[in-house]
């Protein structure tokens, strides 16, 4: 769950938000609002994974790092994405307004997500995420790595320019 509801913000914040750190920030929350309902769905037994998995140390470390792993990926994506269409500043309005997108797009999610939960009799047993959660990781992992490169060229592409008109 949480690396589509990452994915989302990431791509709604970078595509609206046009300063890199404005949209980092309004990923920040969604991703988290959706990583404690996902925890407290786990914790009470309403999750493939068993609860567990997010509450005895040290085994838990695992899951939460994965979660770290997950919104550094939304992060990076929300800042690239973001820098690759910066062609003029955010405003304030501009911020406002994508976190309130954000913030409507995470209530629906959640409140239907939460709707559609019901616990589960038997965990898996060997901690593999669903299918829905194993497509969303190759989709933030492969976005990341797609926006990454684009940033490169872009950051090398100015820097070429700079260095043209400087011996030019």
């Amino acid at each position: 769950m949480t690396p589509w509801a990452g994915f989302v913000a990431a791509i709604v914040a970078g595509w609206i938000v046009r300063d890199p750190r404005r949209a980092v920030a309004t990923v920040i929350v969604p991703f988290l609002v959706v990583l404690a309902t996902q925890s407290w769905m786990i914790a009470s037994g309403r999750a493939v994974s068993p609860p567990s998995t997010v509450t005895q140390f040290p085994s838990c470390l695992g899951y939460w790092l994965v979660q770290a792993i997950f919104l550094a990926l939304a992060l990076g994506i929300a800042a690239e994405l973001s820098s690759l269409r910066r062609a003029r500043p955010a405003a304030s309005a501009q911020v406002a307004r994508t976190s309130v997108l954000l913030a409507v797009l995470t209530a629906v999610f959640e409140v239907g997500y939460l709707l559609d939960s019901s616990p589960v009799r038997d965990h898996s047993g060997n901690g593999a995420p669903p299918a829905q959660g194993v497509v969303g990781i190759l989709l933030c992992a492969g976005t990341f790595a797609v926006l990454s490169v684009l940033t490169i060229r872009a950051r090398r592409a100015v820097a070429s320019q700079r260095r043209a008109s400087v011996v030019g």
